[in-house]
């Protein structure tokens, strides 16, 4: 059995991992590398334009035949995927046809209404393969692996770990995973079949796992921001949250004690922070407001995957219509405004009694502000639309990540002057990750005792490995574009 690692490694996401066996090699998630790009792209000023601008920088494999601009059968049998993520079927859509993209049926429903959604470039095309769909305990067999998925808690619905049968070795693939999320008995019941597994090979994400005194980045960029900008500068309030439960008690409190518009930014495919939000705003008496990306993935999937249960709908929600570019549709009306959008806005506006959309949408949000929570993946552009000289009482939360990088940084220096053109003094992080916590996981590594570890999804792997290094019979760490034997 060989493993080679062509993303990751030392990094957060952009996991492709080829699998190899006899005559059968398989791809274990095609995601696309935010952390490569970021370092030789600024989008939109620069950004790949073909498949061999991402070939230069290392972004995607160089493997004959693996894409759909070559005639020829790369060899690649398949690809796993694990979940709906972008940085795990990001790169998906360069595959060339002859290559199988086996995933579950609600990965497959996200990833439609995803298509839907977003403007179709020559990177994100989909129509030339061919998906074969599965759930969760269905034993498959490509060439000479058997897998079998199993359903984990994450933050998007439709993830999976993986238990594949190569001969007499057995490989464990966590995806990714967690124990504190509304769905963790799917984590748990994935785990007890781990368990009774003598697993061989175990490639474990680790995104939680890091140095102690890792958040010293985030704190020297607050201190400077706040030299920067003085006394106007708002103050980070973080409220500590262990599960999803915890998250939505921690939102009700605050709620009820303020009054105002609660602008809550989100990760746009978050939709267990979606259905939490949506449950305070319903607990508080308030209407909840959702981005039309947010509120068009969240009613259709709904819709279309009966799985996924208590979700917001077009009856008990709002949706917003951010300004169109480059037209000023204002004072046009709703059906002269509604033919210059794209179509899944024009759609979600035929089936939404409840939206805000032009002046008189966001004059409504302004005038009731009191009456409503906003949930959105991108707060600075809705601070923006909805700034206008006459104040009114806002109120911001962060349910997601901080950042942590550079590029992070500079989006997150960008809402905080906006907030302070808001005058808000504090803002709040309410969050809990989409990820096992660090004890969660080297109580899921102890528990499965693999006869080798192999850190991945994370960029402290050697830090992941000394946590568990008494425990762990071999565990070795993988290099970018390097092969493992077993």
């Amino acid at each position: 059995m060989e493993l080679i690692f062509y993303g990751g490694v030392n990094e957060i996401g952009g996991n492709k991992f080829l699998l190899k066996h006899r005559n059968t090699a398989v791809f274990l998630d095609f995601g696309k590398s935010f952390n490569r790009e970021n370092k030789y792209f600024d989008f939109p000023l620069l950004r790949p334009f073909f498949i061999q601008d991402l070939k230069k920088i290392q972004a995607i494999p160089e493997i004959k035949g693996l894409y759909r601009d070559s005639h020829e059968k790369s060899g690649v049998d398949c690809v796993l995927l694990t979940h709906p993520h972008v940085d795990h079927f990001g790169y998906v859509s360069l595959l060339n046809s002859s290559v199988l993209v086996h995933l579950g049926e609600g990965a497959k429903t996200i990833m439609d209404i995803r298509s839907e959604i977003y403007r179709v470039g020559w990177d994100r095309k989909l129509d030339h393969l061919t998906f074969d769909t599965f759930r969760s305990g269905d034993e498959r067999q490509v060439g000479d692996f058997v897998y079998i998925p199993y359903s984990v808690d994450h933050s998007v619905p439709a993830s999976y770990g993986f238990i594949i049968q190569l001969g007499e070795k057995i490989v464990l693939y966590t995806g990714d995973l967690r124990r504190h999320g509304t769905m963790s008995h799917l984590t748990e019941h994935f785990l007890r079949i781990a368990k009774k597994e003598s697993v061989d090979v175990m490639l474990c994400e680790g995104t939680n796992v890091a140095p102690q005194n890792e958040d010293v980045f985030l704190r020297g960029f607050e201190n400077e921001f706040m030299r920067r900008i003085g006394k106007v500068a708002p103050e980070r309030v973080k409220r500590h949250c262990k599960t999803e439960a915890d998250v939505e008690r921690e939102m009700k409190m605050l709620v009820d004690d303020l009054d105002g518009l609660i602008l809550v930014e989100t990760c746009p495919a978050d939709i267990d922070r979606i259905r939490t939000i949506w449950k305070v705003s319903k607990a508080t008496g308030r209407k909840l407001i959702l981005d039309s990306r947010q509120a068009y993935l969240t009613y259709e999937l709904d819709k279309r995957d009966p799985k996924v249960e208590d979700l917001p709908c077009t009856s008990d929600s709002f949706v917003y219509f951010n300004r169109i570019r480059d037209r000023d549709a204002d004072m046009d009306g709703t059906e002269a405004e509604k033919k210059w959008r794209p179509k899944f806005q024009q759609d979600l506006i035929e089936m939404c009694d409840q939206i805000c959309m032009g002046f008189e949408g966001r004059e409504e949000v302004r005038r009731n502000a009191g009456e409503y929570i906003f949930c959105t993946d991108n707060a600075s552009h809705k601070l923006l639309e909805l700034r206008e000289d006459r104040h009114f009482e806002c109120h911001f939360v962060l349910s997601k990540s901080e950042p942590f990088n550079e590029e992070m940084v500079i989006s997150f220096d960008r809402l905080l002057h906006w907030l302070a053109s808001y005058q808000i003094k504090q803002y709040h992080q309410i969050h809990v990750s989409g990820h096992c916590n660090e004890k969660d996981l080297v109580n899921i590594i102890e528990e499965v005792n693999p006869n080798l570890l192999i850190p991945i999804h994370t960029e402290h792997p050697v830090l992941l490995a000394r946590l568990v290094e008494k425990k762990i019979r071999e565990i070795k760490i993988p290099v970018f574009q390097g092969k493992i034997e077993v």
